[in-house]
């Protein structure tokens, strides 16, 4: 009896986890032999646990609940939808040639079952290989293919499906591969250089694109009417930010976001009776951590979660037939949840303060201002010129940092970092080394290479808030792996990132991962 009351208590809690996320948890799969038929990848660039509580327990102060209320932060309501998927792993992220990974090296391994060194695209650390992509193979299978990303199309993890290049910077090989790669839907940012023939193909890359059969639409009306049609690319980028998406918090209305390409791509790709891969990054997460933008980087994380939760719902529509999984390719920035100058305490409504990612307000408020107040860098003067009152307004209206409320080291930090700003001095982006006795390391540990001034309001509003940063580079911790779906079991426990692959390989039924690609073994240079 004692057994069967156990097991009734395990049944009805399972019941209930299903109730709570929303999920058709009870279906269960029926196509052992073709594999799942639809395929949702989604990576958060830059993503690990610590990005995604930070962001719950933003979304819980958003709801009007308190991230210090155990009861609040495990409402549903206030869970991310990657949260509720009911398989939960974890992989590892090192390359081959180094524990802390970069993108282009992560990319290989998710998308081609192989480990190889930093900046290296498709192709083994000896650059004398290629391989397939996972979505490559679904395309053999007559599948169609969706390549989505928040930032430029021809980034290092998109690039990762379609393209093997032996450097991540080339851009224009790489968005030359994309125009011959033949899959059906590109979403998100723009492809750089398109009239540039800096190619194998030695063609203006938007006459390659044209030349493949692709459309460009920008629209966002046209995009969201989109349906079964021809290969297409939907773009809405910013024209400030490296032909990426804008941040989601600086996002307006009018314009497209992740969730709405994730759905287009999922009724251009749909009817296809062979079924679709689909691959979401969430390329933006990446880039706040780089800059400590923790606003930024936790607004970014919710619209790459309700993508998912686009993915969901197809889900729940076609159960027997979905496989979805989750997970990052490493984390940036490392944040920390907790700052020693605040102790055990949070203080996450502090972060609505902030009204622009540091990006558009580099470009918008600082550009404006500098303009204005008319001075020279070269004419700066660090003793005499110090924050004015449209400056400490500026910082009130788009960071919710009160000048008068500030403490005298805060203050300055700000005049320093103003100054610098200033007087056109930068940070060196790519110091020679961890050297206390350089200048330049200093400015580079202290600043990250980024806008003095901007990037030590965010720390200090981050702070406020007890979050804080040890790095403006990647680190290497594991990463979560969510899943859901035909086949999700295959992602429980612990795993190299090239397991990924390999695993969702197994679940589409493909050729078992690593597969080599000769079709561009004359191209090795690139």
């Amino acid at each position: 009896m004692m057994k069967k009351n156990k097991m009734c208590m395990l049944l009805a809690a399972a019941c209930a986890m299903a109730a709570l996320s929303g999920i058709n948890a009870d279906a269960r799969p029926t196509r052992a032999t073709n594999g799942a038929k639809y395929v949702f990848f989604f990576l958060g660039d830059g993503m690990a646990s610590v990005e995604i509580q930070a962001a719950e327990a933003y979304l819980t102060n958003l709801n009007g609940g308190s991230e210090d209320s155990a009861t609040d932060l495990m409402n549903p309501d206030n869970m991310l939808n990657m949260n509720k998927l009911p398989v939960m792993g974890m992989c590892t992220t090192f390359s081959d040639t180094r524990f802390i990974t970069d993108s282009a090296a992560a990319a290989t391994a998710f998308a081609c079952g192989v480990k190889t060194e930093s900046g290296v695209i498709g192709r083994n650390t000896a650059k004398d290989t290629s391989y397939k992509s996972i979505a490559e193979l679904g395309q053999e299978q007559g599948r169609k293919i969706g390549i989505i990303s928040s930032v430029s199309l021809p980034h290092a993890t998109p690039a990762g499906y379609y393209a093997n290049v032996n450097s991540r910077n080339n851009y224009n090989e790489i968005g030359y591969q994309a125009a011959q790669s033949g899959f059906d839907f590109f979403g998100g940012g723009r492809f750089r250089y398109l009239n540039s023939s800096d190619n194998a193909g030695g063609v203006v890359l938007s006459q390659a694109f044209a030349d493949a059969g692709y459309t460009i639409i920008t629209n966002k009306d046209e995009i969201m009417a989109l349906s079964d049609t021809n290969k297409v690319i939907c773009s809405v980028a910013t024209s400030y930010d490296s032909d990426a998406m804008p941040y989601a918090m600086d996002n307006p209305e009018e314009n497209i976001s992740l969730a709405d390409v994730t759905q287009a791509a999922i009724n251009c790709l749909q009817d296809d009776p062979e079924g679709f891969f689909i691959m979401v990054e969430g390329g933006k997460i990446d880039w706040a951590g780089h800059a400590n933008d923790a606003v930024a980087d936790i607004t970014d994380t919710l619209a790459f979660d309700e993508a998912i939760g686009k993915a969901i719902e197809f889900y729940n529509a076609h159960p027997n037939d979905t496989l979805i999984v989750v997970t990052g390719d490493h984390e940036t920035g490392g944040m920390t949840l907790g700052f020693v100058g605040t102790q055990y305490e949070t203080a996450f409504d502090v972060l609505a303060g902030q009204t622009k990612s540091y990006q558009q307000f580099i470009n918008e408020d600082l550009l404006a201002y500098q303009t204005n107040l008319g001075v020279d860098a070269a004419d700066w003067d660090a003793e005499s010129m110090n924050i004015d009152d449209t400056m400490k307004t500026l910082i009130a209206d788009r960071f919710g940092l009160v000048w008068d409320n500030l403490s005298a080291y805060q203050q300055g930090e700000l005049e320093a970092a103003y100054d610098r700003t200033m007087s056109g001095q930068k940070a060196d982006s790519s110091p020679s080394g961890y050297d206390l006795e350089s200048d330049t390391d200093v400015d580079y540990i202290t600043y990250g290479g980024y806008d003095a001034l901007t990037v030590t309001l965010t720390h200090i509003l981050d702070r406020e808030a007890g979050l804080a940063w040890t790095s403006s580079s990647h680190t290497g911790v594991p990463v979560p792996v969510m899943a859901l779906g035909f086949d999700s079991w295959r992602f429980d426990g612990f795993y190299d990132n090239t397991d990924i692959a390999k695993k969702l390989g197994q679940a589409m039924r493909t050729p078992a991962l690593p597969v080599e690609d000769t079709s561009r073994a004359g191209a090795l240079n690139y």
